[in-house]
């Protein structure tokens, strides 16, 4: 059996980013496990079905590291229990294979900075919010720099994801559908075409 595993961190996040780079493998699978929640730990529902449910023989493909685990402990415990049960993973963005001897070497590199890469983002974040703590409106409400408050920010062209203008082009030249479009940004429908209306 050959499946695939992705993971997004929140509900109203889509995993179309992912399951475009794994449909350019061309591969036929069998199963797919989505789980909607943080890879910080190995408490997440479709991973613990899935680690349950692979056996000897199979193969599993995750679009990244980071989609596996964002915890190295945890990410080399996963791997390292598929392995011993006799299942394949492939990790397609890092190009980890565990039928090769290098693997573990690689894993062990690829999940610290990724684990790093996390650390870092969420230290910005407490950062930042720490900053925006001290400018508040007279409501007591949480000010951002530009002076617009939380929760009522409309959005801006500068709010678009960095690679929304080169998709569009490509979309413009008929060399991407809408749909294509929106898996490579990782959104839905929806939200693509209110991007593309705000570009507009």
């Amino acid at each position: 059996m050959i499946v695939s595993y992705l993971r997004v961190s929140t509900l109203n996040q889509e995993v179309g980013r992912q399951e475009f780079q794994l449909d350019k493998l061309k591969i036929k699978f069998d199963k797919e496990y989505v789980d909607k929640c943080t890879g910080k730990n190995r408490d997440r529902p479709k991973l613990i079905k899935m680690m349950n449910e692979l056996k000897d023989g199979d193969i599993l493909y995750c679009e990244s590291i980071s989609r596996l685990g964002r915890n190295l402990k945890d990410l080399l415990d996963i791997v390292e229990e598929l392995v011993n049960k006799g299942v394949r993973v492939i990790l397609v963005k890092e190009g980890i294979d565990t039928s090769t001897t290098t693997y573990k070497l690689l894993i062990g590199i690829f999940g610290a900075v990724s684990e790093m890469e996390r650390e870092t983002t969420q230290e910005r974040t407490l950062q930042s919010i720490e900053r925006l703590k001290d400018i508040k409106s007279d409501t007591g409400e949480i000010a951002t720099k530009s002076g617009k408050w939380f929760g009522r920010e409309e959005k801006t062209i500068e709010d678009l994801p960095k690679e929304f203008y080169k998709y569009y082009t490509k979309m413009i030249n008929k060399e991407i559908s809408k749909v294509e479009m929106a898996k490579l940004l990782g959104c839905g429908r929806a939200t693509l075409y209110r991007w593309i209306k705000l570009y507009e």
